[in-house]
């Protein structure tokens, strides 16, 4: 491949990373592309919502949120399941984004209470995954 040669990922991906809804690329008569996608509504969480998650959380202190640590899809069937005890640093599946894999990796030990997600769901930055039941170090 050519160095000058590009992939139609590589537009959606500058698409993606700028906020554009719509990119053209055209190299002579016979290549034209044209990608468009539909702007994403931003949602407002007002606080009277947020307030009662907060203090729910505070009642039960061993159970402990892990985190999806970015964007894509969250697949987890042969990594964990419910009722598992898991250790620190142990692999929880991954998310994957666009041909990338990024691991998911325990930041708590404890027994797996729920998880939040079935396996392929779309997740975003900071979303609940996982719910664990701490145990003491």
């Amino acid at each position: 491949m050519k160095k000058d040669e590009f992939q139609i990922e590589d537009l959606i991906s500058v698409l993606s990373e700028c906020g554009l809804t719509e990119i053209s690329y055209e190299e002579n008569e016979n290549l034209k592309i044209k990608i468009k996608k539909s702007p994403q509504r931003k949602v407002v969480v007002p606080k009277e919502v947020v307030q009662p998650i907060k203090e729910v959380s505070k009642k039960e202190d061993n159970v402990k949120n892990i985190l999806s640590t970015g964007i894509g899809k969250y697949f987890y069937e042969n990594s964990v399941k419910v009722g598992d005890k898991i250790k620190v640093g142990q692999d929880l599946g991954y998310i994957h984004v666009m041909g990338l894999k990024t691991p998911l990796k325990a930041t708590v030990a404890g027994e797996v209470l729920e998880i939040t997600v079935k396996d392929g769901g779309v997740v975003d930055y900071g979303k609940v995954l996982l719910k664990v039941k701490a145990t003491a170090r």
